[in-house]
C-alpha cells in the first residue's frame, strides 16, 4: 500500500488492564475475538485457555493454539525457530543471555513447551520477519497484527526490556497505532513512530513476533 495515503484505521475494540498486572495478551485476544467473532471472553477464561498462572507472563506463542480454537485464521511469524522452546531452560539462557534470569521468574517452561507442540502440530507458525510494507498490507486488508514490543524502549525510559503486547489498528505515513491497555495511562490507537516501533520491536527478548489475525475460518 502505498505510504503517502491517508490514514488506515481499523475500528478494533479497546479494552483496559483492570485486573492482574501482566494480562496484556489476553486482553488483546480480547480485541480481537470481539472484532472478528463478536465473543467476549473475560481475561481470566483467557488465562485458563492459555494456561498463564497468577503472576506470570505469557509467551507469544502460548495465544496463537487457543485463538485458532475459538475460531479464528491466525498465523505466528518469528525470527526464532520455535522448536527450540522444547529444549526448554537450556534455550531461554542460550537465546536471552543476560536477560533468561527475569524471563525464567516469569514463564513456565513446560507450559510454552506445550503450547510450541499444539503451535506446530496446527501449523501456525512461520520463522520469518516480516517487513513493515507487509505488516501495512495487513492492517489495510482488515487483518490485525497482534506485536510484543520493549515498551521501555517505547517509553523511552533507561531500563530493563519490558514486554508489552498489544494490537496494531493502523497507520499513516511515519505512525503505527497501537492498543496500549495499560495498567498505566492506557490509550486506544496510540501513535508510535515507525522507527521507534521497529526499535522496540528489534529488541532482545521481542523476536520480532507477530501474529497476523485474518478473521473468522
Amino acid at each position: 500500500m502505498d505510504q503517502q495515503e491517508s490514514k488506515v484505521l481499523l475500528n478494533v475494540p479497546f479494552y483496559t488492564n483492570n485486573a492482574q498486572p501482566n494480562q496484556c495478551f489476553q486482553i488483546a485476544m480480547q480485541s480481537v475475538l470481539k472484532y472478528y467473532l463478536d465473543k467476549d471472553l473475560t481475561v481470566n477464561e483467557l488465562d485458563a485457555l492459555t494456561h498463564r498462572k497468577e503472576g506470570e507472563w505469557t509467551g507469544t506463542l502460548q495465544i496463537v493454539p487457543p485463538l485458532y480454537d475459538l475460531g479464528l485464521q491466525v498465523k505466528y511469524f518469528s525470527k526464532v525457530d520455535v522448536r527450540e522452546y522444547l529444549r526448554g531452560e537450556d534455550f531461554i539462557r542460550e537465546q536471552y543471555g543476560k536477560d533468561a534470569d527475569k524471563i525464567l521468574k516469569l514463564i513456565d517452561v513446560q507450559t510454552v513447551a506445550e503450547a510450541t507442540k499444539s503451535l506446530l502440530q496446527y501449523e501456525l507458525v512461520e520463522r520469518r520477519v516480516l517487513s513493515l510494507s507487509e505488516i501495512e498490507d495487513h492492517i489495510g486488508a482488515n487483518h490485525i497484527p497482534m506485536v510484543l514490543l520493549d515498551w521501555s524502549k517505547v517509553l523511552g525510559l533507561n531500563r530493563p526490556y519490558q514486554g508489552h503486547f498489544g494490537v496494531l489498528t493502523g497507520f499513516d505515513a511515519n505512525n503505527f497505532y497501537f492498543h496500549d491497555s495499560g495498567p498505566i495511562k492506557p490509550e486506544p490507537n496510540m501513535p508510535i513512530r515507525k522507527s521507534l516501533f521497529l526499535d522496540a520491536w528489534n529488541t532482545n527478548g521481542t523476536d520480532n513476533d507477530i501474529v497476523i489475525v485474518y478473521g473468522k475460518r
